[in-house]
Order: structure tokens, then C-alpha cells, then sequence
């Protein structure tokens, strides 16, 4: 009788070291993710909102005025905004930025943003941040483009609380 009672315990014993491990090995995987590492569908639909948005930059004629999309190629290439009298990328640099604040405050979740434009395989083009980004939920959503014969990324991140 004592021998089965003591079997009993040992079996119980390790049932109970198992899920341990187990809930250990869970916890470890899932707080390893990090992040920075979140695709998000809300702010990779207001990349995409903010590449279809015309602009007041017309890089060939007037009133073929861009949208982000082609003002981000054209700042690329080093193309001239020809009814400003000034570099794309000075404009896209101007008017994201209020564009970014503009749809920030309408989320009331969101503290802050960033934008980053760079080449694929190279330097940073343009970098736009404001906010504070130290805790909370960082999601990311990123968008590629062809200029030229070169990758172009833009990628756009936001931090909620």
C-alpha cells in the first residue's frame, strides 16, 4: 500500500513539472516576439491612404499634380516639383510631415510615429518621427516601389498606448 501511494506522488509529481516546462517554454516563445515586429492592417491602410493622396507637386506639367506614391519615386530620382520651383524631396518632406500629424491625431491611441524612405539596399533617403515611442505597441507596415532601376521602402510605424 505505501509502495503504490508513493508512485502516486511521483506521477503526480511529474505531471506537474511537465506543465511547467511547457507554460515555460510558452511564455519564453511569446515574449521573445518582439514588437517592432508587428504587421498591422490599420496603419498598412494608412500607408496606402497616404500613397493615393494628391499632392501640390506636378512634376511634368501642370495639373498633373502626384500623389505620394509617384512624389516618393520622383524625390527619388531627383525630380523638381516644377509649379513649386523647388526639389520633390523638399516638398514630400513638407507635406507628409502634416499629412502624418493630421491623420496621428485623429487616433487617439496613437503618441507617436515614424517614417522612414530609403533604398532598398542602400542609404536613408528621408526620416520623419514625432512622439514618444518608449512603451506601448509598436506596429509597422511597409510598402516597396520600383524607381528606376532601384527598390525603393517606405516604412511606417506607430506606437499606441
Amino acid at each position: 500500500m505505501k509502495n503504490k501511494a508513493q508512485q502516486e506522488m511521483v506521477g503526480f509529481v511529474l505531471i506537474v513539472v511537465l506543465v511547467v516546462v511547457g507554460l515555460m517554454v510558452y511564455l519564453t516563445i511569446s515574449l521573445r516576439s518582439s514588437p517592432e515586429n508587428d504587421k498591422s492592417l490599420e496603419v498598412a491602410s494608412m500607408l496606402d491612404a497616404i500613397m493615393k493622396q494628391t499632392t501640390g507637386c506636378a512634376i511634368v506639367y501642370v495639373p498633373d499634380y502626384d500623389n505620394f506614391e509617384y512624389l516618393f519615386e520622383s524625390a527619388h530620382r531627383g525630380d523638381r516639383c516644377i509649379n513649386l520651383n523647388k526639389p520633390a524631396i523638399d516638398y514630400l518632406n513638407e507635406t507628409l510631415r502634416d499629412v502624418l500629424s493630421s491623420m496621428v491625431e485623429s487616433e487617439a491611441s496613437v503618441v507617436g510615429y515614424e517614417l522612414q524612405f530609403f533604398e532598398e539596399e542602400g542609404e536613408g533617403i528621408l526620416h520623419i518621427e514625432q512622439g514618444n515611442c518608449t512603451r506601448g505597441t509598436i506596429k509597422s507596415a511597409m510598402r516597396s516601389l520600383v524607381s528606376g532601376s532601384q527598390d525603393i521602402v517606405i516604412v511606417l510605424k506607430t506606437c499606441s498606448i
